[in-house]
Protein backbone atom coordinates (compact mmCIF):
# COMPACT_ATOMS: atom_id res chain seq x y z
CA UNK A 1 0.00 0.00 0.00
CA UNK A 2 1.28 3.45 -0.89
CA UNK A 3 1.21 6.21 1.72
CA UNK A 4 -0.78 9.39 0.87
CA UNK A 5 2.30 11.62 1.14
CA UNK A 6 4.19 9.30 -1.25
CA UNK A 7 1.37 9.54 -3.80
CA UNK A 8 1.22 13.34 -3.62
CA UNK A 9 4.97 13.57 -4.22
CA UNK A 10 4.73 11.57 -7.44
CA UNK A 11 4.04 14.40 -9.94
CA UNK A 12 6.73 16.84 -8.79
CA UNK A 13 9.28 16.23 -11.54
CA UNK A 14 6.64 15.97 -14.25
CA UNK A 15 4.89 19.16 -13.15
CA UNK A 16 8.24 20.95 -13.19
CA UNK A 17 8.76 19.97 -16.84
CA UNK A 18 5.36 21.24 -17.89
CA UNK A 19 5.57 24.39 -15.77
CA UNK A 20 8.51 25.52 -17.90
CA UNK A 21 6.59 24.69 -21.07
CA UNK A 22 3.65 26.75 -19.78
CA UNK A 23 5.93 29.70 -18.99
CA UNK A 24 7.41 29.63 -22.50
CA UNK A 25 3.99 29.31 -24.15
CA UNK A 26 2.56 32.24 -22.15
CA UNK A 27 5.63 34.34 -22.95
CA UNK A 28 5.21 33.61 -26.66
CA UNK A 29 1.52 34.56 -26.54
CA UNK A 30 2.28 37.76 -24.62
CA UNK A 31 4.96 38.79 -27.11
CA UNK A 32 2.63 38.21 -30.05
CA UNK A 33 -0.15 40.23 -28.44
CA UNK A 34 2.22 43.11 -27.66
CA UNK A 35 3.58 43.32 -31.24
CA UNK A 36 0.33 42.70 -33.15
CA UNK A 37 -0.75 45.29 -35.73
CA UNK A 38 -4.02 46.60 -34.27
CA UNK A 39 -4.50 49.21 -37.00
CA UNK A 40 -5.39 46.84 -39.84
CA UNK A 41 -8.99 46.65 -41.20
CA UNK A 42 -11.39 44.15 -39.58
CA UNK A 43 -11.30 41.77 -42.56
CA UNK A 44 -7.50 41.66 -42.48
CA UNK A 45 -7.58 41.22 -38.71
CA UNK A 46 -9.54 37.98 -38.95
CA UNK A 47 -7.06 36.51 -41.42
CA UNK A 48 -4.04 37.81 -39.48
CA UNK A 49 -5.44 36.56 -36.17
CA UNK A 50 -5.93 33.05 -37.59
CA UNK A 51 -2.36 33.16 -38.92
CA UNK A 52 -1.01 34.18 -35.50
CA UNK A 53 -3.16 31.54 -33.78
CA UNK A 54 -1.83 28.90 -36.16
CA UNK A 55 1.73 29.78 -35.22
CA UNK A 56 0.83 29.70 -31.52
CA UNK A 57 -0.69 26.24 -31.96
CA UNK A 58 2.44 24.98 -33.74
CA UNK A 59 4.59 26.49 -31.00
CA UNK A 60 2.58 24.68 -28.31
CA UNK A 61 2.67 21.35 -30.16
CA UNK A 62 6.42 21.65 -30.71
CA UNK A 63 7.15 22.49 -27.07
CA UNK A 64 5.00 19.71 -25.63
CA UNK A 65 6.15 17.10 -28.15
CA UNK A 66 9.74 17.88 -27.18
CA UNK A 67 8.85 16.56 -23.72
CA UNK A 68 7.57 13.21 -25.02
CA UNK A 69 10.69 11.12 -24.34
CA UNK A 70 11.30 12.67 -20.91
CA UNK A 71 7.62 12.17 -20.02
CA UNK A 72 7.74 8.50 -21.04
CA UNK A 73 10.94 7.84 -19.09
CA UNK A 74 9.64 9.61 -15.98
CA UNK A 75 6.29 7.83 -16.12
CA UNK A 76 7.80 4.38 -16.56
CA UNK A 77 10.19 5.02 -13.68
CA UNK A 78 7.35 6.19 -11.42
CA UNK A 79 5.18 3.20 -12.35
CA UNK A 80 7.91 0.68 -11.57
CA UNK A 81 8.95 2.36 -8.32
CA UNK A 82 5.36 2.80 -7.06
CA UNK A 83 4.39 -0.75 -8.04
CA UNK A 84 7.44 -2.23 -6.33
CA UNK A 85 6.85 -0.14 -3.19
CA UNK A 86 3.16 -1.09 -2.98
CA UNK A 87 3.76 -4.81 -3.45
CA UNK A 88 6.71 -4.88 -1.07
CA UNK A 89 4.52 -3.85 1.89
CA UNK A 90 1.68 -6.14 0.76
CA UNK A 91 3.99 -9.12 0.37
CA UNK A 92 5.13 -8.74 3.98
CA UNK A 93 1.49 -9.22 5.03
CA UNK A 94 1.14 -12.30 2.84
CA UNK A 95 4.33 -13.85 4.23
CA UNK A 96 3.11 -13.32 7.80
CA UNK A 97 -0.02 -15.17 6.75
CA UNK A 98 2.12 -18.10 5.55
CA UNK A 99 1.85 -17.34 1.82
CA UNK A 100 4.73 -17.07 -0.66
CA UNK A 101 4.34 -14.28 -3.22
CA UNK A 102 6.67 -14.40 -6.24
CA UNK A 103 8.75 -11.43 -7.46
CA UNK A 104 7.08 -9.03 -9.93
CA UNK A 105 9.59 -10.01 -12.59
CA UNK A 106 8.46 -13.65 -12.32
CA UNK A 107 4.78 -12.89 -12.90
CA UNK A 108 3.55 -12.32 -16.44
CA UNK A 109 0.20 -11.10 -15.10
CA UNK A 110 1.85 -8.40 -12.97
CA UNK A 111 4.11 -7.34 -15.83
CA UNK A 112 1.07 -7.02 -18.09
CA UNK A 113 -0.73 -4.87 -15.51
CA UNK A 114 2.31 -2.59 -15.19
CA UNK A 115 2.68 -2.22 -18.97
CA UNK A 116 -1.04 -1.55 -19.45
CA UNK A 117 -0.98 1.13 -16.74
CA UNK A 118 2.00 2.82 -18.35
CA UNK A 119 0.47 2.76 -21.83
CA UNK A 120 -2.84 4.15 -20.59
CA UNK A 121 -1.29 7.02 -18.64
CA UNK A 122 1.24 7.79 -21.38
CA UNK A 123 -1.67 7.89 -23.82
CA UNK A 124 -3.27 10.55 -21.64
CA UNK A 125 -0.16 12.69 -22.00
CA UNK A 126 -0.18 12.25 -25.76
CA UNK A 127 -3.81 13.39 -25.81
CA UNK A 128 -2.90 16.22 -23.44
CA UNK A 129 -0.57 17.64 -26.08
CA UNK A 130 -3.42 17.84 -28.60
CA UNK A 131 -6.06 19.19 -26.23
CA UNK A 132 -3.67 21.78 -24.79
CA UNK A 133 -2.79 23.04 -28.26
CA UNK A 134 -6.48 23.35 -29.10
CA UNK A 135 -7.66 24.88 -25.81
CA UNK A 136 -4.75 27.30 -25.38
CA UNK A 137 -5.00 28.47 -29.00
CA UNK A 138 -8.64 29.35 -28.38
CA UNK A 139 -7.56 31.32 -25.29
CA UNK A 140 -5.05 33.24 -27.41
CA UNK A 141 -7.59 33.97 -30.15
CA UNK A 142 -10.10 35.35 -27.64
CA UNK A 143 -7.45 37.52 -25.95
CA UNK A 144 -6.15 38.92 -29.24
CA UNK A 145 -9.62 39.49 -30.66
CA UNK A 146 -10.75 41.24 -27.46
CA UNK A 147 -7.73 43.57 -27.54
CA UNK A 148 -8.31 44.35 -31.22
CA UNK A 149 -12.00 45.21 -30.67
CA UNK A 150 -11.22 47.41 -27.67
CA UNK A 151 -8.60 49.36 -29.60
CA UNK A 152 -10.55 49.52 -32.88
CA UNK A 153 -13.75 50.71 -31.19
CA UNK A 154 -11.89 53.14 -28.96
CA UNK A 155 -13.23 51.58 -25.80
CA UNK A 156 -9.78 51.32 -24.28
CA UNK A 157 -6.39 52.78 -25.12
CA UNK A 158 -3.70 50.73 -26.84
CA UNK A 159 -1.48 49.95 -23.83
CA UNK A 160 -4.37 49.23 -21.46
CA UNK A 161 -5.97 46.80 -23.94
CA UNK A 162 -2.73 44.88 -24.41
CA UNK A 163 -2.08 44.69 -20.68
CA UNK A 164 -5.66 43.55 -20.09
CA UNK A 165 -5.33 40.73 -22.65
CA UNK A 166 -2.04 39.52 -21.17
CA UNK A 167 -3.41 39.75 -17.62
CA UNK A 168 -6.34 37.50 -18.55
CA UNK A 169 -4.09 34.90 -20.15
CA UNK A 170 -1.80 34.92 -17.11
CA UNK A 171 -4.69 34.63 -14.67
CA UNK A 172 -6.05 31.52 -16.41
CA UNK A 173 -2.72 29.87 -17.18
CA UNK A 174 -2.31 27.70 -20.26
CA UNK A 175 -5.59 25.80 -20.64
CA UNK A 176 -5.20 22.06 -21.21
CA UNK A 177 -8.72 20.68 -21.15
CA UNK A 178 -12.06 22.42 -21.70
CA UNK A 179 -15.15 20.61 -20.45
CA UNK A 180 -18.70 20.90 -21.87
CA UNK A 181 -19.57 22.89 -18.74
CA UNK A 182 -17.12 25.58 -19.87
CA UNK A 183 -14.69 24.87 -17.03
CA UNK A 184 -11.03 24.78 -18.10
CA UNK A 185 -8.22 22.91 -16.36
CA UNK A 186 -4.78 24.46 -16.58
CA UNK A 187 -1.88 22.35 -17.80
CA UNK A 188 -0.43 22.22 -14.25
CA UNK A 189 -3.69 20.81 -12.87
CA UNK A 190 -4.05 18.31 -15.73
CA UNK A 191 -0.48 17.02 -15.40
CA UNK A 192 -0.68 16.66 -11.62
CA UNK A 193 -3.97 14.77 -11.83
CA UNK A 194 -2.79 12.50 -14.67
CA UNK A 195 0.34 11.43 -12.77
CA UNK A 196 -1.29 10.93 -9.35
CA UNK A 197 -4.28 9.09 -10.79
CA UNK A 198 -2.39 7.01 -13.37
CA UNK A 199 0.43 5.84 -11.11
CA UNK A 200 -1.78 5.16 -8.10
CA UNK A 201 -4.31 3.25 -10.18
CA UNK A 202 -1.57 1.10 -11.67
CA UNK A 203 -0.18 0.31 -8.21
CA UNK A 204 -3.69 -0.59 -7.03
CA UNK A 205 -4.25 -2.88 -10.00
CA UNK A 206 -0.97 -4.62 -9.23
CA UNK A 207 -2.17 -5.10 -5.65
CA UNK A 208 -5.47 -6.43 -6.98
CA UNK A 209 -3.67 -8.93 -9.22
CA UNK A 210 -1.45 -10.00 -6.32
CA UNK A 211 -4.50 -10.45 -4.08
CA UNK A 212 -6.02 -12.70 -6.74
CA UNK A 213 -2.81 -14.76 -6.82
CA UNK A 214 -2.85 -15.11 -3.02
CA UNK A 215 -6.59 -15.76 -2.79
CA UNK A 216 -7.08 -12.76 -0.52
CA UNK A 217 -10.60 -11.30 -0.36
CA UNK A 218 -10.41 -8.76 2.47
CA UNK A 219 -8.62 -5.40 2.32
CA UNK A 220 -8.06 -2.56 4.74
CA UNK A 221 -8.44 0.86 3.13
CA UNK A 222 -5.96 3.57 4.10
CA UNK A 223 -6.94 6.72 5.98
CA UNK A 224 -5.42 10.18 6.34
CA UNK A 225 -6.21 13.61 7.65
CA UNK A 226 -7.46 16.04 5.05
CA UNK A 227 -9.47 13.47 3.07
CA UNK A 228 -12.33 14.87 1.01
CA UNK A 229 -15.64 14.48 2.94
CA UNK A 230 -17.13 11.87 0.56
CA UNK A 231 -14.04 9.69 1.01
CA UNK A 232 -13.80 10.21 4.76
CA UNK A 233 -16.95 8.13 5.33
CA UNK A 234 -15.32 4.90 4.14
CA UNK A 235 -11.60 5.41 4.80
CA UNK A 236 -9.90 3.11 7.32
CA UNK A 237 -12.50 0.34 6.95
CA UNK A 238 -12.30 -3.38 6.14
CA UNK A 239 -14.03 -4.47 2.94
CA UNK A 240 -14.65 -7.54 0.83
CA UNK A 241 -13.25 -7.40 -2.70
CA UNK A 242 -15.69 -10.02 -3.94
CA UNK A 243 -18.62 -8.50 -2.09
CA UNK A 244 -19.59 -11.97 -0.85
CA UNK A 245 -18.64 -11.49 2.80
CA UNK A 246 -21.54 -11.37 5.25
CA UNK A 247 -19.42 -9.56 7.83
CA UNK A 248 -17.71 -6.86 5.77
CA UNK A 249 -19.17 -4.37 3.20
CA UNK A 250 -18.66 -4.68 -0.56
CA UNK A 251 -15.36 -2.95 -1.42
CA UNK A 252 -16.35 -1.66 -4.87
CA UNK A 253 -19.88 -0.54 -3.99
CA UNK A 254 -18.82 1.21 -0.78
CA UNK A 255 -15.67 3.01 -1.92
CA UNK A 256 -16.46 3.47 -5.62
CA UNK A 257 -13.19 1.73 -6.50
CA UNK A 258 -12.72 1.76 -10.27
CA UNK A 259 -14.58 5.05 -10.79
CA UNK A 260 -13.20 8.55 -11.16
CA UNK A 261 -14.92 9.80 -8.03
CA UNK A 262 -14.05 6.78 -5.90
CA UNK A 263 -11.00 5.23 -4.25
CA UNK A 264 -8.00 5.52 -6.55
CA UNK A 265 -9.88 7.95 -8.79
CA UNK A 266 -9.07 11.54 -9.72
CA UNK A 267 -6.28 12.84 -7.48
CA UNK A 268 -7.17 10.30 -4.79
CA UNK A 269 -4.44 9.40 -2.29
CA UNK A 270 -6.22 6.41 -0.80
CA UNK A 271 -5.07 2.83 -1.20
CA UNK A 272 -5.56 -0.53 0.46
CA UNK A 273 -3.59 -3.46 1.86
CA UNK A 274 -4.44 -7.16 2.22
CA UNK A 275 -6.14 -8.03 5.50
CA UNK A 276 -6.85 -11.38 7.16
CA UNK A 277 -9.10 -12.21 10.10
CA UNK A 278 -7.20 -11.87 13.35
CA UNK A 279 -4.96 -9.02 12.15
CA UNK A 280 -4.97 -5.79 14.11
CA UNK A 281 -6.60 -2.70 12.60
CA UNK A 282 -4.35 0.21 11.62
CA UNK A 283 -6.83 3.02 12.40
CA UNK A 284 -9.16 3.17 15.40
CA UNK A 285 -12.57 4.80 15.32
CA UNK A 286 -11.18 7.58 17.51
CA UNK A 287 -8.38 8.28 15.03
CA UNK A 288 -10.77 8.40 12.10
CA UNK A 289 -13.05 10.77 13.98
CA UNK A 290 -10.07 12.95 14.92
CA UNK A 291 -9.11 13.25 11.23
CA UNK A 292 -12.41 15.07 10.65
CA UNK A 293 -12.19 17.37 13.67
CA UNK A 294 -12.06 21.15 13.17
CA UNK A 295 -8.59 21.47 14.66
CA UNK A 296 -7.47 24.38 12.48
CA UNK A 297 -8.29 28.05 12.73
CA UNK A 298 -7.71 30.83 10.24
CA UNK A 299 -8.84 34.40 10.84
CA UNK A 300 -11.23 33.16 13.53
CA UNK A 301 -12.80 30.43 11.39
CA UNK A 302 -12.60 26.82 12.61
CA UNK A 303 -11.93 24.26 9.89
CA UNK A 304 -10.98 20.64 9.26
CA UNK A 305 -7.62 19.77 7.75
CA UNK A 306 -9.34 19.20 4.40
CA UNK A 307 -10.85 22.70 4.53
CA UNK A 308 -7.51 24.18 5.60
CA UNK A 309 -5.68 22.44 2.76
CA UNK A 310 -8.25 23.75 0.29
CA UNK A 311 -7.55 27.27 1.54
CA UNK A 312 -3.82 26.65 1.23
CA UNK A 313 -4.23 25.47 -2.38
CA UNK A 314 -6.22 28.65 -3.10
CA UNK A 315 -3.39 30.84 -1.80
CA UNK A 316 -0.82 28.84 -3.78
CA UNK A 317 -2.86 29.37 -6.96
CA UNK A 318 -2.85 33.09 -6.25
CA UNK A 319 0.95 33.14 -5.97
CA UNK A 320 1.35 31.21 -9.23
CA UNK A 321 -1.16 33.45 -10.99
CA UNK A 322 0.82 36.63 -10.27
CA UNK A 323 4.17 34.99 -10.99
CA UNK A 324 2.82 34.00 -14.41
CA UNK A 325 1.71 37.58 -15.07
CA UNK A 326 5.09 38.96 -14.00
CA UNK A 327 6.87 36.67 -16.47
CA UNK A 328 4.41 37.40 -19.28
CA UNK A 329 4.64 41.18 -18.84
CA UNK A 330 8.42 41.01 -18.88
CA UNK A 331 8.37 38.85 -22.03
CA UNK A 332 6.13 41.44 -23.70
CA UNK A 333 8.47 44.26 -22.67
CA UNK A 334 5.81 45.78 -20.38
CA UNK A 335 6.01 47.04 -16.80
CA UNK A 336 5.65 44.14 -14.34
CA UNK A 337 5.58 46.28 -11.20
CA UNK A 338 1.96 45.50 -10.32
CA UNK A 339 2.49 41.74 -10.65
CA UNK A 340 5.68 41.87 -8.56
CA UNK A 341 3.82 43.70 -5.81
CA UNK A 342 1.00 41.12 -5.95
CA UNK A 343 3.49 38.26 -5.65
CA UNK A 344 4.87 39.84 -2.46
CA UNK A 345 1.32 40.41 -1.15
CA UNK A 346 0.30 36.77 -1.71
CA UNK A 347 3.55 35.51 -0.21
CA UNK A 348 2.77 37.51 2.94
CA UNK A 349 -0.73 36.06 2.93
CA UNK A 350 0.68 32.52 2.71
CA UNK A 351 3.13 33.20 5.55
CA UNK A 352 0.32 34.48 7.76
CA UNK A 353 -1.90 31.49 6.91
CA UNK A 354 0.81 28.96 7.73
CA UNK A 355 1.62 30.70 11.03
CA UNK A 356 -2.05 30.66 12.05
CA UNK A 357 -2.76 27.06 11.05
CA UNK A 358 0.60 25.40 11.69
CA UNK A 359 0.54 23.75 8.28
CA UNK A 360 3.77 23.44 6.30
CA UNK A 361 4.57 25.22 3.05
CA UNK A 362 4.81 23.15 -0.13
CA UNK A 363 7.33 25.01 -2.23
CA UNK A 364 6.67 22.87 -5.30
CA UNK A 365 3.12 24.22 -5.55
CA UNK A 366 4.09 27.88 -5.90
CA UNK A 367 6.78 27.43 -8.54
CA UNK A 368 6.24 28.54 -12.13
CA UNK A 369 8.65 28.10 -15.03
CA UNK A 370 11.51 30.56 -15.30
CA UNK A 371 11.16 33.36 -17.82
CA UNK A 372 13.57 32.13 -20.49
CA UNK A 373 12.53 34.93 -22.89
CA UNK A 374 14.58 38.08 -22.76
CA UNK A 375 12.49 41.09 -23.86
CA UNK A 376 13.82 41.99 -27.30
CA UNK A 377 11.37 44.57 -28.56
CA UNK A 378 10.57 48.11 -27.58
CA UNK A 379 7.30 49.47 -28.92
CA UNK A 380 7.31 46.70 -31.49
CA UNK A 381 10.81 47.49 -32.80
CA UNK A 382 13.51 44.86 -32.33
CA UNK A 383 16.94 46.17 -31.47
CA UNK A 384 19.92 44.17 -30.29
CA UNK A 385 21.44 44.20 -26.82
CA UNK A 386 24.17 41.99 -25.39
CA UNK A 387 21.44 40.01 -23.56
CA UNK A 388 19.15 39.30 -26.50
CA UNK A 389 21.53 39.16 -29.47
CA UNK A 390 21.98 35.40 -29.40
CA UNK A 391 18.24 34.81 -28.99
CA UNK A 392 17.34 36.97 -32.00
CA UNK A 393 19.97 35.53 -34.32
CA UNK A 394 19.07 31.90 -33.70
CA UNK A 395 15.35 32.28 -34.33
CA UNK A 396 14.02 31.21 -37.69
CA UNK A 397 11.76 33.44 -39.74
CA UNK A 398 8.54 31.78 -38.55
CA UNK A 399 9.38 32.81 -34.99
CA UNK A 400 10.11 36.39 -36.07
CA UNK A 401 7.25 36.76 -38.57
CA UNK A 402 5.33 38.85 -36.04
CA UNK A 403 8.10 41.46 -36.35
CA UNK A 404 8.01 41.90 -40.13
CA UNK A 405 9.04 45.49 -40.84
CA UNK A 406 10.07 46.03 -37.21
CA UNK A 407 13.76 45.11 -36.99
CA UNK A 408 16.62 47.57 -36.87
CA UNK A 409 19.23 47.44 -39.65
CA UNK A 410 21.81 45.92 -37.33
CA UNK A 411 19.39 43.28 -36.01
CA UNK A 412 18.41 42.29 -39.56
CA UNK A 413 22.02 42.12 -40.73
CA UNK A 414 23.09 40.05 -37.72
CA UNK A 415 20.20 37.65 -38.30
CA UNK A 416 20.92 37.33 -42.03
CA UNK A 417 24.65 36.83 -41.47
CA UNK A 418 24.05 34.11 -38.84
CA UNK A 419 21.76 32.06 -41.10
CA UNK A 420 23.77 32.72 -44.27
CA UNK A 421 26.96 31.38 -42.71
CA UNK A 422 25.22 28.08 -41.89
CA UNK A 423 23.91 27.29 -45.37
CA UNK A 424 26.53 24.63 -46.04
CA UNK A 425 25.48 22.80 -42.87
CA UNK A 426 21.95 22.44 -44.22
CA UNK A 427 22.48 21.15 -47.74
CA UNK A 428 22.59 17.46 -48.66
CA UNK A 429 26.27 16.53 -49.14
CA UNK A 430 25.36 13.22 -50.79
CA UNK A 431 24.03 15.03 -53.87
CA UNK A 432 26.03 16.14 -56.89
CA UNK A 433 27.94 19.43 -56.80
CA UNK A 434 25.34 21.01 -59.08
CA UNK A 435 22.46 19.92 -56.83
CA UNK A 436 24.29 21.16 -53.75
CA UNK A 437 24.87 24.51 -55.44
CA UNK A 438 21.17 24.72 -56.36
CA UNK A 439 20.16 24.06 -52.72
CA UNK A 440 22.65 26.65 -51.45
CA UNK A 441 21.36 29.21 -53.94
CA UNK A 442 17.73 28.60 -52.95
CA UNK A 443 18.53 28.96 -49.24
CA UNK A 444 20.42 32.19 -49.78
CA UNK A 445 17.55 33.67 -51.84
CA UNK A 446 15.15 32.62 -49.09
CA UNK A 447 17.21 34.19 -46.28
CA UNK A 448 17.77 37.38 -48.28
CA UNK A 449 14.04 37.83 -48.89
CA UNK A 450 13.18 37.08 -45.26
CA UNK A 451 15.81 39.50 -44.00
CA UNK A 452 14.47 42.25 -46.26
CA UNK A 453 10.91 41.50 -45.08
CA UNK A 454 12.06 42.09 -41.49
CA UNK A 455 13.64 45.48 -42.25
CA UNK A 456 12.08 48.45 -40.50
CA UNK A 457 13.14 50.71 -43.38
CA UNK A 458 11.02 49.31 -46.22
CA UNK A 459 11.96 52.23 -48.46
CA UNK A 460 15.59 51.09 -48.28
CA UNK A 461 14.38 47.53 -48.84
CA UNK A 462 12.70 48.59 -52.09
CA UNK A 463 15.95 50.16 -53.26
CA UNK A 464 17.83 46.94 -52.44
CA UNK A 465 15.31 44.89 -54.42
CA UNK A 466 15.78 47.17 -57.42
CA UNK A 467 19.58 47.49 -57.26
CA UNK A 468 20.42 44.03 -55.97
CA UNK A 469 17.70 41.62 -57.06
CA UNK A 470 18.27 37.95 -56.26
CA UNK A 471 19.50 35.97 -59.24
CA UNK A 472 18.04 32.57 -60.07
CA UNK A 473 20.41 29.62 -60.02
CA UNK A 474 20.73 29.65 -63.83
CA UNK A 475 21.34 33.42 -63.89
CA UNK A 476 23.99 33.09 -61.16
CA UNK A 477 25.84 30.33 -63.04
CA UNK A 478 25.89 32.40 -66.25
CA UNK A 479 27.00 35.49 -64.34
CA UNK A 480 29.99 33.67 -62.83
CA UNK A 481 30.97 32.11 -66.15
CA UNK A 482 30.91 35.45 -67.96
CA UNK A 483 32.45 37.62 -65.24
CA UNK A 484 35.16 35.25 -64.02
CA UNK A 485 35.64 33.00 -67.04
CA UNK A 486 34.67 29.90 -65.03
CA UNK A 487 33.58 26.56 -66.39
CA UNK A 488 30.16 25.15 -65.49
CA UNK A 489 31.67 22.95 -62.76
CA UNK A 490 33.82 25.80 -61.43
CA UNK A 491 30.75 28.04 -61.26
CA UNK A 492 28.99 25.47 -59.07
CA UNK A 493 32.02 25.32 -56.77
CA UNK A 494 32.16 29.11 -56.56
CA UNK A 495 28.47 29.28 -55.61
CA UNK A 496 29.17 26.91 -52.72
CA UNK A 497 32.20 28.95 -51.69
CA UNK A 498 30.49 32.34 -51.79
CA UNK A 499 27.06 31.36 -50.43
CA UNK A 500 28.30 31.71 -46.83
CA UNK A 501 29.94 35.12 -47.27
CA UNK A 502 28.11 38.40 -46.90
CA UNK A 503 28.83 41.81 -48.40
CA UNK A 504 31.43 43.45 -46.15
CA UNK A 505 30.33 46.94 -47.17
CA UNK A 506 26.74 46.27 -46.06
CA UNK A 507 28.00 44.56 -42.87
CA UNK A 508 30.04 47.61 -41.96
CA UNK A 509 27.21 49.99 -42.81
CA UNK A 510 24.88 48.07 -40.45
CA UNK A 511 27.49 48.09 -37.70
CA UNK A 512 28.16 44.35 -37.86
Amino acid sequence: MLKPEYIQRLPRNMVKLYEQAEADILADMARRISTYDYWIPAVEHQAKMLEEAGMVREEILARLKSLTKRTEDELLSLMKEAGTTALKSDDEVYRRAGLKPSPISASEDLQSVLQAGFEQTNGEFINLTKTTARTATMQFERALDRAYMQIALGGMDYNTSIRSAIKQLSADGVGAIKYPSGNVDSIEVAVRRAVVTGVNQTALRLQDARANEMGCDLVEVSAHAGARPEHAVWQGGIYSRSGKSKKYPDFVKTTGYGTGAGLGGWNCSHGFRPWFEGMSRTWSKEQLADYQAKDYEYNGVKMTEYEALQEQRKIERGIRRWKREKNAMEAAGLDSGEASAKVREWNRKQKDFLEQTGLKADGTRVVVGKNSYTPIEKRGIITLTTENEEIVMKRDFSELSGYVGKMSDRAVRKWYKYHDERILDLIDKTKSVKEQAMEACELRIKYRKQARDLMRDQKARKELDEKYPSKTFEELVEHKKLKYGLSEEEAYQDILRSCVTTNKEFDKKAGV
